[in-house]
């Protein structure tokens, strides 16, 4: 009885009968890019409207008394916005308190503006447009993982700029496959908005996550059937979960390798990690992926995972996720830049914060939702990341659909701490993913920095080695770290020092830590 109850019949009753609803009706490529038009020409009210309702009326919004210290009334918002526009309101506002670092949204820190202080959670800016939709978990890579709901009419409006996105990359002649984790991650999504676009998944590869419990998990699996199976009913291509480990993408490489038997490319949305992997693999086993296209995303795009990707003949394409089901932006079809994207500017607002991080130059990404279907409100919101935003002619469908704003060079700014000091651990992916596995063997995802108490209760940064990269010279490759550590500003040299002195380096042989949603990055901070 526990388990039924668990699993709120009534509730799944509802999701199944949103599915069908969502599959109801199919988007062509015409129609999507008129919507896509049609939310531009829209946007401004649309913010004003939002703002109204979902702060200015709800005496319990934290942005309600961020605006208050700020003296900004509603009119006084409404008039700002009229008349400098959307992002240049937005920028003042940040300058003036309004807005969140990325500890304050997540609960992490005190709010602290013009002499007072409070203190909020995730729960705060759940969207007051509560609606049918799926419940998806963020993958807790440097937090804890923080619950969304994610409603069919907003995936309905994501569904827009996903067909532009496919228009422009020629991806409604390619043979679909996903690999990500069955829920709480979001890979139905792709799955559902693939559909309703009229075109079927072939294949979806899924890894197991770690779970609460073995009754989390079953309700999972469970609720993952269910929408699979609604979707069989009702849309084309719904695979079920085909469940492999993470350290064998050989079933990944033999399904490319049969769909370009068949004279067909494979199209995989995946993240970065394991699309470096996966080419790895092809390589390993003599596979070309000629033909090929990754769709990647989750972490920083590097050159070192784009050459993994390359050299096994494939092509590639980002998306630009804000976390939480916000899909912020989807790959230019004619880049300058490996990890640029077209931003989605009819669904969300970014600027970059005004004011610099203290003692550097970074200026942190913030975003704000333009529609109440968003699983959450956000006004000036940061999530750990910084990027190049810039607006200029690349003659893809994207940009013929009104996606004018393109980022690139997107990095993430949160720090590691070690002897009482921060470093920005930005500074380590060319040093970790390219530089080490050049100079000592192996490739992006062998090497990591893992910062751990010992014993006696001193920070130490761990180098862990893939055991896959075979012997290697335990003292140069300290040496070589070091050396790497201390590259660049004064600050890094001055830390290199600092640990050097302390003893503070050492070596372990181990395979790499890899977040429950694949990623394998560069610097691994345990949660306490």
């Amino acid at each position: 009885m526990k388990l039924f109850r668990r699993l709120d019949i009534r509730g799944k009753l509802a999701l199944s009968a949103g599915v069908r609803d969502f599959l109801r009706e199919r988007v062509t490529p015409e129609r999507a890019k008129e919507e896509v038009k049609a939310a531009l020409d829209t946007r401004t009210e649309r913010l004003i409207e939002l703002v109204r309702m979902q702060i200015y009326e709800r005496s319990s919004s934290p942005y309600l008394k961020l605006l208050k210290i700020a003296g900004c009334e509603f009119a006084d918002f409404q008039t700002l916005v009229r008349r400098d526009g959307i992002e240049r309101a937005l920028e003042r506002l940040a300058a003036e308190g309004v807005y969140l670092t990325s500890d304050e949204f997540k609960g992490k820190k005190e709010i602290v503006r013009g002499g007072g202080s409070f203190h909020v959670t995730p729960a705060d800016f759940q969207s007051a447009n509560a609606a049918a939709g799926i419940d998806i978990q963020s993958s807790g890579t440097r937090n804890q993982p923080v619950i969304s709901k994610v409603g069919f009419n907003w995936l309905a409006i994501r569904t827009f700029s996903t067909g532009v996105f496919f228009s422009a990359h020629d991806l409604f002649s390619y043979s679909h496959a996903i690999y990500d984790a069955v829920l709480p991650s979001s890979a139905l999504h792709h799955l559902l908005v693939n559909a309703k676009l009229g075109k079927p998944t072939e294949r979806w590869f899924a890894r197991k996550v770690p779970e609460l419990s073995r009754l989390h998990e079953i309700g999972h699996y469970l609720t993952t059937c269910l929408v699979v199976w609604t979707g069989k009913r009702h849309g084309p291509g719904f695979p079920m979960p085909r469940f492999i480990d993470v350290e064998d993408m050989a079933p990944i490489v033999r399904w490319i390798d049969q769909e370009r038997r068949k004279k067909k490319a494979g199209y995989i949305t995946t993240i970065a990690s394991s699309a470096a992997r996966i080419a790895r693999a092809a390589l390993a086993m003599g596979v070309s992926l000629e033909g090929t296209k990754f769709n990647v995303a989750g972490e920083p795009f590097t050159e070192a995972k784009e050459d993994a990707i390359r050299r096994a003949g494939a092509s590639v394409t980002s998306r630009y996720s804000y976390g939480g089901g916000m899909p912020a932006g989807l790959g230019c079809a004619n880049p300058r830049h490996r990890d640029e994207v077209h931003l989605n500017r009819h669904m969300l607002a970014f600027i970059r914060h005004p004011a610099p991080l203290a003692g550097g130059s970074i200026h942190p990404l913030l975003c704000s939702t333009l529609y109440a279907e968003a699983p959450r409100m956000l006004l000036n919101v940061e999530n750990g990341d910084y990027a190049t935003l810039e607006t200029r002619d690349c003659g893809c469908a994207l940009q013929d659909a009104g996606l004018t704003l393109h980022l690139h060079h997107i990095r993430s700014y949160e720090k590691f701490t070690s002897e009482g000091m921060n470093y920005f651990y930005v500074d380590l992916y060319d040093l970790l993913e390219k530089v080490l596995p050049s100079e000592f063997g192996g490739g992006p995802g062998d090497y990591q920095l893992v910062e751990e108490e010992d014993g006696n209760g001193q920070t130490r940064l761990t180098l862990v080695v893939h055991p896959a990269v075979g012997e290697v010279a335990g003292e140069k490759l300290l040496a070589r770290l070091q050396q790497g550590l201390s590259a660049g500003p004064w600050s890094n040299q001055f830390m290199s020092r600092i640990w050097q002195d302390a003893g503070t380096l050492r070596i372990k042989r181990e395979i790499p830590y890899v977040s429950p949603r694949g990623k394998i990055l560069p610097l691994h901070i345990p949660r306490g």
